[in-house]
């Protein structure tokens, strides 16, 4: 159990959309805007652990143009989140900021787009199914399951808000808003790239 937990934090803590989309929630909006984007990603992440361990893998074998769609769906977000991102910034060059950019918006809007993020990372649930069929390589009872879920989710949750946390205080806000524009612009390149590298393989398995 703590094996499969130890993998799943390593994992979650290595750089990827999730860790930019909370961060800049954080320093663009506010710490509980990153805390909203952080429980988006984490309902998420609990999903596809109980999925996985119901028996997720089987039925993507069963249907693998599921995977094919979902990964495709989801580069295709992530490159919107990447021309907001870079429409944010030509307006703020232009003085005509749209307010309801990644960077300042609600709460609930904040969850919704941490919801989307994550669920549209093909590569984290594989990587899931992946933890949790060696988790299950062993008899396991309904109470272990349903710990290890709990745990790996628990330290997800304290992961991500940390993440918005410390991103969140003075002086990485005001940091982060006197570079946002250069920030911006990385972030986004990253987006496209990850979001390429997700679709182009897939694209042309399909050819």
């Amino acid at each position: 159990m703590f094996t499969a937990a130890l993998i799943y934090i390593l994992a979650v803590i290595s750089p990827g959309p999730n860790f930019i989309i909370v961060s800049r929630f954080a320093s663009l909006g506010s710490v509980s805007t990153g805390i909203g984007a952080t429980l988006g990603i984490c309902t998420v992440g609990v999903f596809f652990s109980t999925i996985s361990l119901l028996g997720l893998a089987a039925l993507l074998h069963q249907y693998p143009a599921f995977s094919k769609v979902a990964t495709l769906c989801g580069s295709a977000y992530l490159l919107y989140i990447a021309y907001s991102i870079i429409k944010s910034v030509l307006a703020k060059n232009t003085g005509t900021a749209d307010t309801t950019a990644p960077g300042a918006t609600s709460f609930a809007k904040a969850y919704r787009v941490g919801v989307i993020t994550n669920i549209s990372n093909m590569k984290t649930i594989a990587f899931m199914i992946s933890i949790y069929a060696g988790f299950l390589s062993s008899p396991r009872t309904d109470i272990e399951k349903v710990l290890v879920v709990l745990l790996c989710s628990t330290l997800e949750v304290i992961w991500y808000s940390v993440v918005a946390l410390l991103f969140g205080q003075g002086p990485i806000k005001a940091l982060f808003l006197k570079y946002t524009r250069q920030i911006d612009v990385g972030l986004a390149v990253f987006l496209v790239a990850f979001s390429l590298n997700n679709a182009i393989p897939v694209l042309i398995a399909s050819r």
